[in-house]
């Protein structure tokens, strides 16, 4: 079980009905630029509770608690899309209703539910990209399925079954997914019982949007990494400015040597892992970090020029990390130059648990979340005078989740 705790520790829940939006009236067609975010209360064991989700018409200071919030699924991480469209998942492990929620803000950031989509019993929905209006896919991580459905009717398209593709000893377990020139590319946990990879296998499988039939099966055997992309981390695969898409290899969460972690990229015309690309993050000292190294990156973020931010996981920053991972403190903001493959702490950031870890991009600073020793919030972050704020808003709960609608630029991790 605690393997289930580092591949589902963004907690979240559901204990309130689905709200009963009066929107406010848009006579001028505006559309919502604020900001979400979702925190969550769990038991002192950190292994089940509730979140929940609101939202503000901006990054505005304050005190917080979820009395204005919707619920979301334990265990899962909502998604946000360029669309507009905001994607509520079920308990991950399958103890509340089983469907996908689509919901929208509008101006006054008043929640408006748009429909929901059935999902199978068991599914352990991970996360959803978008290809237009009328396609989209959700990664059905318990099921070895792929699902198309129609975002705007919230109606099943088909399933892509990739259960084909797994290892005799392990699950095949779709997990984080991203689109480049009509391909989706979706990362696989080859997992065991155990939740734990049994091979230094990095796999994808490649899915034309056309037809949605699997087109191939990509392994890299030499890299020495696994468990391509975290299921319930969306940024875990994402692409820079020449279209290169770069992938966080999870390994067994720090709790086997023998399957670290690392970064791995596919170049642009390719689709072939770059064999000639990685991080490894047992044989990259991290600048700053007491520990030296990084067992895995718990959430991260690209934010263009190829600098990424994200939350690393040391156990050995706390006598007690490998013992209770749930509530650890052993999570640390880095910012990662994927050029040079150099990763650094931020300094005057806080060690957070593994459970308020959100990372997102406002405007031109980077919001973190983090629930450590000192206060339960989000932190902001300018990469270019390289100070710290914060915690600007303070929370009740981990803070788990932030989507920004009022980005500057246009970010190219969700680049079709």
């Amino acid at each position: 079980m605690l393997a289930v705790a580092m591949v589902a520790t963004l907690v979240c829940g559901c204990s309130k009905d689905d709200p009963s939006p009066n929107p406010t009236p848009n006579p001028h067609g505006k559309t919502f630029a604020g900001v979400v975010f979702a925190t969550g209360i769990t038991n002192p064991e950190g292994n089940s509770g509730s979140v929940y989700m609101q939202a503000l018409t901006d990054l505005l200071p304050g005190t917080y608690d979820n009395s204005n919030s919707i619920p979301v699924g334990f265990g899962s991480t909502p998604i946000a899309t360029e669309s507009g469209n905001i994607y509520a998942f079920p308990d991950y492990m399958g103890n509340t209703k089983a469907e996908i929620v689509r919901y929208r803000l509008d101006v006054a950031g008043q929640w408006m539910k748009q429909g929901a989509l059935p999902i199978p019993a068991g599914a352990a929905a991970a996360n959803i990209v978008e290809l237009n209006s009328e396609k989209a896919y959700v990664s059905l991580h318990g099921l070895g399925i792929v699902m198309a459905f129609n975002p705007t009717t919230m109606t099943k398209l088909t399933d892509i079954d990739l259960n084909s593709l797994k290892q005799p000893e392990t699950k095949v377990s779709p997990a984080a997914m991203i689109i480049r020139d009509g391909k989706l590319f979706v990362g696989l946990n080859q997992m065991n019982a155990q939740y734990m990879p049994a091979r230094n296998n990095i796999e994808l499988a490649l899915i034309d949007t056309k037809t949605d039939k699997l087109e191939k099966h990509i392994v890299n055997t030499t890299l020495g990494l696994s468990f391509a992309t975290r299921p319930i981390d969306a940024g875990s695969i994402f692409m820079d400015e020449q279209k290169n898409i770069y992938i966080n290899c999870i390994g067994a969460f720090g709790f086997i040597p023998q399957f670290p972690g690392g970064i791995v990229r596919i170049k642009n015309g390719s689709t072939d892992i770059d064999p000639n690309y990685c991080i490894h993050f047992n044989k990259t000292e991290v600048a700053g970090l007491s520990t030296k190294h990084a067992d895995f990156l718990s959430t991260i973020l690209y934010a263009g020029d190829g600098k990424a931010y994200a939350y690393l996981n040391s156990f050995a920053l706390d006598p007690n990390g490998m013992e209770n991972p749930y509530v650890s403190m052993t999570n640390v903001p880095i910012e990662i130059d994927l050029k040079q493959k150099t990763m650094s702490v931020i300094p005057g950031m806080e060690v957070s648990n593994p459970q308020g870890i959100a990372i997102a991009r406002h405007k031109n600073v980077i919001v973190f979340g983090s629930a450590n020793k000192k206060a339960n919030g989000f932190y902001i972050y300018n990469p270019a005078t390289k100070q710290v704020e914060g915690p600007i808003i303070t929370v009740k709960g981990n803070p788990s989740f932030f989507h920004s609608f009022a980005k500057v630029g246009n970010p190219v991790s969700k680049t079709r």
